[in-house]
């Protein structure tokens, strides 16, 4: 079998490998796809399929080498299912690779659960689509992040599966809750590994807590967007428009003027290409938590406890779906540090579930790969038997 991955990252492994280090921040958000938390979910998708040949493959290929190439597609998926993006394009190009597709990931983006998002016509056209490109037309190929999502696109009628994002077996641990509780309880120096928010979220009350959380707690500030706070990171501050330049100032004039803003930046603001070294800086810290889902996401799979505070209905239901403590933004929001790292730290019950749930979800993943005839890694499969779902 030989398998083609789609993602959303451009040439990440030569950035990674030649060009980070001097990077500005136009290329840290070009290789990353606008968002360095989409490197978790490709490295996820990566550590599950098992194939003969495993290459990327990108939109712009000629598609008969691509169809000659291959035996199938395997699309990373972000939360591309709503008004902010039209997948028309993606239609196109895959109507043209005309492979069997699966699709790993895939989310709906809303203010909040509940709230289903416009969908454009080419985002339809695609979902339609995807019925053609099964390898068996009564399985559905198309994993998603969670039950919000599925019920958003079965609107259009295509059926889909609930099981999350597949960061959340990058670890090839059995028992990851547990390690996080054990490093939770061993930790002798307390530190906080905070996931930078969205300085445009209507409420910015929770970044003033989160920065009181890095100054309290020998933390550092990870940032994955936007392309604003990238800047701030890279010393980049004089290019950042008046207009943002205002509302970052307002946002963090907790820390002073902007002179003072823009050199806590460059000392706290943190920035990572690759899952596996965010993973293994996450090591250094007690605690991660964050309304970034995946800044969350990771330090779990290192064995680092975490918890997210879920400010749309992405993060929630990633969350959800696969087992991370969270919390709404609004219950949280005029909370102090203290009491945020009170509610942070896990109990016994955290652990317990989110590896009852992880087991679970990979379970459910094994019959998918199974019935869309794709082999799996064996961590997967290990993982799986811990579970009540056997493949089919």
């Amino acid at each position: 079998m030989k398998i083609g991955i789609i993602t959303n990252l451009i040439h990440i492994d030569r950035f990674v490998k030649s060009e980070m280090a001097f990077a500005d921040s136009k290329r840290w958000m070009s290789a990353t796809g606008g968002n360095t938390g989409n490197t978790a979910f490709v490295e996820g998708v990566k550590k599950i399929i098992k194939a003969d040949v495993v290459r990327e493959v990108h939109w712009g290929d000629n598609p008969e080498q691509v169809k000659n190439a291959y035996d199938m597609l395997v699309i990373c998926c972000a939360n591309q299912i709503g008004a902010h993006v039209d997948l028309g394009t993606w239609a196109d190009r895959l109507k043209a690779f005309d492979l069997p597709t699966m699709f790993i990931g895939l989310g709906a983006q809303s203010n909040n659960v509940g709230t289903h998002p416009e969908i454009p016509e080419g985002t339809k056209r695609l979902l339609a689509l995807t019925k053609e490109l099964r390898v068996d037309s009564s399985v559905s190929n198309i994993i998603t992040r969670g039950s919000f999502t599925s019920e958003v696109i079965e609107t259009c009628g295509v059926d889909s599966n609930p099981f999350g994002c597949p960061s959340q077996f990058i670890s090839t641990e059995l028992n990851v809750g547990q390690k996080c509780l054990e490093h939770q309880a061993s930790t002798k120096h307390f530190r906080v590994l905070t996931a930078a928010g969205n300085p445009w979220h209507p409420s910015y009350v929770l970044e003033k807590t989160l920065v009181e959380l890095v100054n309290q707690y020998q933390g550092d500030y990870v940032i994955q967007h936007p392309e604003s706070l990238i800047k701030l990171c890279l010393n980049e501050g004089s290019t950042i428009d008046s207009k943002q330049q205002e509302r970052l100032k307002t946002v963090y004039n907790s820390l002073g003027d902007w002179e003072t803003i823009t050199s806590w930046f460059k000392s706290h603001g943190v920035l990572f290409a690759d899952a596996q070294n965010w993973m293994h800086y996450s090591k250094r810290f007690s605690l991660a938590v964050g309304p970034r889902y995946h800044g969350v996401a990771l330090p779990i799979q290192a064995g680092v406890p975490g918890k997210v505070i879920a400010i749309d209905s992405r993060t929630e239901e990633l969350s959800s779906t696969t087992g991370i403590p969270f919390v709404r933004y609004k219950d949280v929001e005029n909370s102090t540090s203290e009491e945020l790292i009170n509610w942070c730290k896990w109990t016994s019950e955290d652990a317990e579930y989110y590896d009852s749930v992880r087991a679970r979800n990979a379970g459910h993943y094994v019959q998918f790969l199974s019935k869309n005839k794709l082999e799996y890694a064996s961590s997967l499969d290990a993982l799986a038997t811990q579970s009540s779902i056997t493949p089919e």
